[in-house]
C-alpha cells in the first residue's frame, strides 16, 4: 500500500496543529485495553501488546436511519483498535486507516497501521475499527438459517437458494436491514470521532471499498475530521442508478473498458498492421471461442494447464489483470 500522500497530509497537519485536547466520556465504551498490533500471527502469540483495543457499544438505530423494533436488541458492538502517540496522545493528530472489502474485517490494516506510526516517528494516533456488521463488531450473519458454514451448499459463501431463509432469519433478528447500512457504518465513525477521540485534526484514509464509506463519512461532515484520503475508486454517489458502479455489473462495466483498449488498435498503425483481415477485438473473440469449443487444443492445454478453471477464463483473467 503506498502511504507517502497520506504522510505527507499528516505530517502537515501534525507540524501545523496547535489543537487543545478535549477530554470525552467514556459511557459506552469498553476499553482501552492493551492487545497485540498483529491479531493473527504464523509464529505464535507475542508478549508485545504495543496497540489498544475497545468496543464501543453503538445503538443498533440511529435517528432517521431506521427504528428497532420491539423485541430486538438495541445496540451492536463496534471495535476499534488503536496506536497511540508516543507522547502527547492527548493532543496529537488522529490517523483512522479504513478497510472495504465489502465486509472485511480490520486486520487487513494492521500492518499499514504500523508503516504508518514508524514512519512517522509514533508522532500521531492511529485508529482503525471492524464497521458494523464485520469482523469483531456486531457480525451481519445467518446463525438461525446456517446459510455460511462449511457444509452449506456454498461453503462459507451465501448460495442463491439460501437467499430468502437468511433474508428471512436477518430480519427477523434486525428488523429494518439500514440498521447496517452505509449511512448507520459511517455514523459510527463519526459519532466515535466526535465523542471519544482527542479532538484534534483526524484524517481518515479508505482503501477499496472502505472509499464509499469515507465519502458517506464526507457527507456527515464530523467538525474533527480535517482531511480524506479516498485510496481506491468505491464510490455512493455521482451517476444515475443505470450507471452506478455496482459490484454486481462489474463484468460489463469491465468489459466497456477492455472493449475501448482494443479499439485503440484500428488508430495505431504499429497494431491494426498485424490485424487486416480481421480486427483486434474479433480474433480474440475468436480465440476464446476457439478455447471453449476445444479445451484439449494444444493453445488451450498450454494457458490452462495452471489451473482448474477452462483456458478462456484464465485467458480472461490475465488480460484483465494486464489491464
Amino acid at each position: 500500500m503506498k502511504l507517502h500522500h497520506l504522510i505527507l497530509m499528516v505530517t502537515m497537519f501534525t507540524q501545523a496543529s496547535a489543537v487543545s485536547s478535549s477530554s470525552s466520556s467514556s459511557s459506552g465504551l469498553n476499553g482501552w485495553y492493551p492487545c497485540s498490533e498483529s491479531t493473527f500471527s504464523d509464529e505464535g502469540g507475542s508478549g508485545d501488546q504495543d496497540a489498544e483495543c475497545a468496543v464501543y457499544t453503538a445503538p443498533l438505530c440511529y435517528p432517521g436511519i431506521c427504528e428497532t423494533p420491539e423485541g430486538v436488541d438495541s445496540t451492536v458492538d463496534i471495535f476499534v483498535k488503536r496506536v497511540v502517540a508516543v507522547s502527547g496522545s492527548d493532543t496529537a493528530t488522529n490517523v483512522w486507516i479504513m478497510q472495504g472489502g465489502p465486509g472485511a474485517s480490520s486486520t487487513a490494516m494492521e500492518s499499514a497501521m504500523v508503516e504508518l506510526y514508524t514512519r512517522l516517528d509514533g508522532a500521531v494516533n492511529v485508529y482503525t475499527m471492524d464497521h458494523r456488521g464485520t469482523g469483531r463488531s456486531t457480525l451481519l450473519d445467518c446463525v438461525a438459517a446456517q446459510a455460511t458454514t462449511t457444509g452449506s451448499p456454498s461453503g462459507s459463501s451465501i448460495d442463491l437458494t439460501e437467499v430468502p431463509a437468511c433474508a428471512e432469519a436477518l430480519e427477523k433478528k434486525y428488523g429494518d436491514l439500514s440498521s447496517f447500512s452505509m449511512t448507520s457504518a459511517a455514523t459510527d465513525m463519526a459519532t466515535f470521532i466526535s465523542n471519544y477521540s482527542n479532538g484534534a485534526d483526524t484524517i481518515v484514509y479508505g482503501v477499496s471499498y472502505g472509499t464509499a464509506l469515507v465519502e458517506r463519512l464526507v457527507h456527515l461532515d464530523p467538525p474533527e475530521v480535517t482531511g480524506y484520503v479516498l485510496d481506491g475508486v468505491a464510490t455512493s454517489s455521482g451517476a444515475s442508478g443505470d450507471k452506478f458502479e455496482y459490484f454486481s455489473t462489474w463484468d460489463a462495466d469491465f468489459g466497456e473498458v477492455g472493449d475501448a483498449f482494443l479499439a485503440l488498435c484500428a488508430t495505431q498503425s504499429e497494431c491494426s498492421g498485424r490485424f487486416k483481415a480481421i480486427n483486434l477485438p474479433t480474433t480474440l473473440q475468436n480465440l476464446i471461442t476457439d478455447f471453449d469449443n476445444n479445451p484439449n487444443s494444444t493453445c488451450a492445454a498450454l494457458v490452462g494447464s495452471e489451473s482448474s478453471d477452462p483456458a478462456s477464463y484464465t485467458l480472461r483473467e490475465t488480460l484483465g489483470s494486464l489491464l
